[in-house]
């Protein structure tokens, strides 16, 4: 059976990583068996969460996974659509993933309540000794990422006013469909899923947060996907 690697469950979120709640809700909406292993980043190939292993074989990072999973089990999830819808899918799993993503990642590491809230769950156990200097060091770390990456070089007004055009271009393109794409879920609204659910329903305050909490269809988009695919897990 496929194993799943990822960080244990937080703040009654599927998981605290946006890639690998979008794996588990790909997994679930394609219905393919797997179980679930905890892994650390650091254990990671590529240092980065999820991975998975199969039959001996070891693939990581979620979009390479989905990639291997639809040429072993078929596409389940995209095959009936269009090429323009392909097309749009590709430009939306961007948008949330290499835009909005970073806002995310920025109000957990950059914004100092926030942290504090993470920091209480990431380094939950750790010796007394080591929570004196870890916490800051890996902070540090993440910050500076943020920083090469570009959108830690923004003031928290900037951050914040990026992250509300590309949730009011996400109300836009989601409409009033059950799904991005009509009446069945897609692997895109799994990867919309991981970045703007973990948005909504985590405890890091943010303007973006607020807007997607207030606009009622992705409101309603997130809940109805979690209520069909992770009513298994209870949230805080």
């Amino acid at each position: 059976m496929l194993k799943l690697y990822q960080p244990a469950r937080a703040f009654g979120l599927p998981n605290p990583s946006a890639f690998c709640v979008k794996l588990e809700t790909y997994l679930r909406m394609a219905d393919i068996p797997y179980e679930i292993a905890l892994g650390e980043p650091r254990d990671a190939p590529k240092g980065k969460v999820p991975w998975v292993e199969d039959g001996g074989q070891v693939i990581a990072d979620s979009t390479f996974i989905i990639d291997y999973l639809v040429k072993k089990h078929g596409d389940a999830l995209d095959t009936r659509l269009t090429s323009y819808e392909q097309a749009l899918g590709h430009a939306i799993k961007k948008l949330v993933e290499e835009s909005l993503y970073f806002v995310s990642s920025y109000s957990k590491w950059v914004e100092d309540t926030a942290f504090t809230i993470y920091a209480a769950q990431l380094f939950a156990g750790m010796p007394a000794e080591q929570l004196k200097y870890v916490p800051d060091m890996v902070r540090k770390r993440a910050v500076d990422k943020l920083h090469a990456q570009g959108i830690g070089r923004h003031t928290s007004a900037e951050v914040y006013a990026l992250g509300l055009q590309d949730v009011t271009s996400f109300a836009e393109l989601l409409g009033a469909g059950p799904f991005l794409f009509g009446d069945h879920p897609t692997s895109f609204d799994a990867s919309a899923f991981g970045v703007i659910g973990n948005l909504k329903d985590g405890p890091f305050a943010s303007p973006v947060r607020d807007a997607i909490r207030a606009t009622k269809n992705i409101a309603d988009y997130i809940d109805r996907i979690r209520h069909a695919y992770f009513s298994d897990i209870g949230q805080q």
